[in-house]
């Protein structure tokens, strides 16, 4: 693995939005090599092809975000108040980063099997099965794949969803507010519909 330097920093952090803006298939490495104000040449001494690039781009963007869940459950009590503080995590994470957002949505839809495998190998698995092992700590009425699935999606749906909402009927923007969110996906999991 390459030593990183600032310039191998640079690079992810240039390559990021870039792939999150026109994916992995719109972007060719001579405009990140543009972007950073580099040759393609010097690139290449840092990232042998593309699909490196995009893995190391994605792991360091998940890696930024994600170091602390870790400490952050440790911290909290009562399985409640771990599920709050998991889906505040997940609320503030995805909530102020908008190029990580777009990597995940760019990937589910483009469906490449492959890079999803290497996505999955390389960067989520190791996420999962801390979120796995949390998630068998407060409950074992689910299955913790399931679950974690409808946490991320009643999470993400919020703020992929957010131009439409806005035009619906009854939309106040008290409801865009992460604590709104927090609080709304938490009663859900915890309270469910209580339909009679």
């Amino acid at each position: 693995m390459p030593k990183q330097t600032k310039t191998y920093i640079k690079i992810l952090e240039a390559a990021l939005p870039l792939f999150a803006a026109f994916g992995y298939k719109g972007v060719a490495m001579r405009d990140i090599a543009n972007t950073v104000g580099i040759t393609a040449a010097a690139l290449y001494n840092h990232f042998p092809n593309k699909d490196n690039l995009y893995f190391k781009a994605l792991e360091y963007a998940f890696d930024a975000q994600v170091s602390g869940l870790a400490g952050m459950l440790a911290k909290t009590q009562t399985p409640r108040q771990r599920l709050t503080a998991f889906i505040a995590f997940w609320v503030e994470t995805f909530g102020s980063d908008v190029i990580l957002r777009a990597l995940l949505q760019r990937e589910m839809t483009d469906a490449d099997e492959v890079r999803l495998r290497m996505l999955i190998q390389h960067v989520f698995q190791p996420i999962y099965l801390e979120v796995e092992e949390f998630l068998r700590s407060i409950t074992s009425r689910h299955d913790p794949l399931m679950l974690f699935v409808s946490i991320a999606g009643l999470v993400m749906y919020h703020f992929e969803t957010a131009p439409l909402r806005k035009l619906l009927p009854n939309f106040h923007p008290g409801q865009d507010e992460h604590d709104a969110i927090i609080e709304h996906v938490t009663s859900l999991l915890i309270h469910g519909l209580d339909v009679p």
